[in-house]
């Protein structure tokens, strides 16, 4: 073979060799298909662009390209509703099952499969939080049971987040894990869970311009574990009266911060209740101190009126931005945390019914 022969063939096994390296097979089936159906992949959730399509055909499907990234999709189809699914895009044969009575899964690559055990918990504990909520809808002047149920929602969201933490860690050198901190760092991961999974990463990973990003923010965040002591903040009542959060906090022997709006459906929900532990245990040390994100005063103040609100209430009228919801990424509200008479965190995120077994427990 002569050599300009054999380096042109030395290169074009070069190139299906990279070809290969970044190759992905999408391959699907399952009695949920229909044939002849046109099935659409989208990595744009918003807008829902698609970005390749396929025919089923035979009950099956195959899609084929390249990407020498790793990121979420969705494949659909716009006329069967039992074929819709998120997944990864990577490389390697992906693989997606569609059964006619059940949920559809990803199978085949190490981020799907991860994937596939995070649906897999979170459809079971979604359909443990769908029971509670029907039977409180149901039986919503059974003060126990709404109690008791709001108690077990608040141990499945801890459970769902110890999980996702772990599944984090275990994953923190792949880009699964690089998904877990991106995906869940609002509302599911607290900070110190955060942080901690930023600090695992790979030095590569740790200088993509979002984790950058995220860990430059978290810099100016409050630690919110037990027994961390908190800065002090200076804001103003409803009054317009600036006043020390500490030094309110300080008046009692423990002190619910309780984030809130009055536009928010859920916060006005859980606010009798939030009456009913203040009345209970005001005389024997509980102290709340409303923090509203509110940015319309008088919708504010009409709130307070109408919901029989008799703590302090503080608020910047910033809405999200708001100085003292910033600091403790508030991220989700209603959200309530503890403190104790110097300042320290009791409880970072906690339920009426919570309080009011905290309260009992301390204020005796």
């Amino acid at each position: 073979m002569k050599a300009r022969h054999f380096l042109a063939w030395a290169m074009g096994l070069a190139l299906m060799a990279s070809c290969q390296q970044n190759g992905y097979k999408i391959e699907g089936s399952g009695d949920a298909l229909v044939d002849g159906d046109t099935l659409y992949l989208t990595a744009d959730m918003n807008d829902m662009v698609p970005s390749d399509s396929v025919v089923v055909k035979n009950g099956k499907f195959t899609i084929t390209g390249e990407t020498d990234t790793t990121y979420m999709c969705l494949l659909y189809s716009p006329t069967n509703p039992n074929v819709v699914i998120p997944f990864f895009v990577e490389r390697g044969t992906i693989k997606l099952e569609f059964p006619k009575d059940d949920e559809a899964r990803v199978s085949g690559t190490l981020c799907n499969q991860e994937w596939q055990t995070v649906l897999d918990t979170t459809l079971v504990l979604t359909k443990r939080v769908n029971e509670l909520s029907l039977q409180m809808f149901k039986d919503e002047n059974n003060m126990e049971l709404q109690a008791r149920n709001q108690q077990e929602m608040v141990e499945l969201n801890k459970r769902f987040s110890q999980f996702i933490f772990n599944t984090g860690k275990k994953n923190i050198n792949n880009e699964f894990g690089y998904h877990i901190v991106n995906y869940y760092s609002e509302g599911v991961l607290d900070n110190k869970q955060i942080k901690e999974l930023i600090q695992m990463m790979p030095e590569a990973m740790r200088q993509r311009e979002n984790i950058k990003k995220m860990e430059e923010r978290y810099k100016t965040i409050q630690d919110t574990s037990e027994g961390t002591q908190i800065s002090d903040f200076r804001i103003a009542d409803i009054n317009g009266k600036e006043l020390s959060l500490l030094e309110e906090v300080k008046k009692n022997k423990l002190t619910a911060i309780d984030f809130w709006a009055s536009w928010c459906g859920p916060c006005r929900r859980v606010m009798p209740q939030v009456v009913t532990v203040y009345k209970k245990y005001h005389d024997k040390g509980l102290g709340i101190i409303g923090i509203s994100l509110d940015e319309d005063k008088e919708a504010w103040k009409e709130a307070v009126s109408e919901l029989g609100i008799e703590w302090i209430q503080m608020s910047d009228l910033k809405g999200w931005n708001n100085a003292i919801a910033m600091a403790f990424n508030i991220r989700a509200i209603p959200h309530m945390m503890v403190l104790d008479e110097s300042g320290r965190i009791v409880s970072y995120n906690i339920e009426p019914a919570e309080l009011d077994e905290l309260c009992a427990q301390k204020l005796q």
